[in-house]
């Protein structure tokens, strides 16, 4: 019983480590893009590796919530930095007009 619920477990905090990872993953193209693009590829080339392992990997409950964290993070500031691009490129039309 105590074995089931430790695999139950590890998968959940499989399923919610693959899901940061594969938000991530999601936003390359939309990255390649910007000028971020060609920074981040041997990052995201990185992410797809460990992606395809993350079963062989036993993972924490504090790293996962670390990891969500992280990703919370990096999409908020994501978020602002593409925000402000969009915000520069509006003005340079209109000063373009």
């Amino acid at each position: 019983m105590a074995a089931q619920q430790d695999s139950m477990n590890g998968d959940i905090l499989g399923s919610r480590l693959r899901n940061c990872l594969v938000t991530i993953l999601e936003l390359q193209e939309d990255l390649e893009r910007t000028h971020l693009g060609l920074a981040l590829q041997t990052e995201f080339s990185v992410l797809r590796e460990v992606v395809k392992h993350l079963e062989y990997v036993n993972v924490e409950e504090q790293d996962v919530c670390r990891i969500e964290a992280a990703t919370g993070r990096f999409l908020a500031e994501l978020r602002e930095n593409l925000n402000r691009a969009d915000v520069n490129r509006s003005s340079a039309t209109r000063l373009l007009q």
